[in-house]
């Protein structure tokens, strides 16, 4: 990977929609150059995958909460995260070193959907022994990372 493949990346990074002609102008290489190394970015797996940002609040998705959870043991980890995943809400979850086993991130209608989400969907997994949940009062930074 070098500075050209950066900028690309930083330029679909920004607008996953933009042209490969603007990228290309922008760099001063060709239409054909700039596709070949977007393929090979995506070969590659650096790039993998092209998404639209949502603002979830303007869907009626206004409660943001951060879950801690605590699992029975450490084992149940695979199984926990692959129910987790079935649940539309949570969007993301990471195994982290600490408190909590995972450290979930979803967004709730309001506080009376949040609790039923949790209480009909995530304690109910098994492995899961218990949460504990933060309610995010505002969201400060939300950005991609750029090169």
């Amino acid at each position: 990977m070098d500075a050209i493949d950066i900028k690309i990346i930083n330029a679909l990074v920004k607008n996953s929609r933009v042209t490969t002609t603007k990228i290309a102008n922008s760099l001063k290489i060709s239409n054909v150059a700039t596709q070949q190394r977007i393929t090979k970015l995506e070969q590659a797996g650096i790039i993998q995958k092209y998404t639209a940002i949502i603002d979830l609040p303007k869907i009626e998705l206004k409660t943001i909460a951060y879950i801690g959870v605590f699992l029975e043991k450490a084992k149940h980890y695979t199984s926990v995260i692959n129910a987790m995943n079935k649940v539309p809400n949570v969007l993301e979850a990471h195994f982290t070193t600490g408190t909590y086993s995972i450290f979930a991130k979803i967004y709730a209608k309001d506080n009376i959907h949040l609790m039923e989400i949790l209480s009909n969907h995530i304690q109910n997994i098994d492995g899961i022994s218990r949460t504990e949940t933060f309610i995010s009062l505002h969201e400060g930074i939300n950005k991609n990372i750029t090169l």
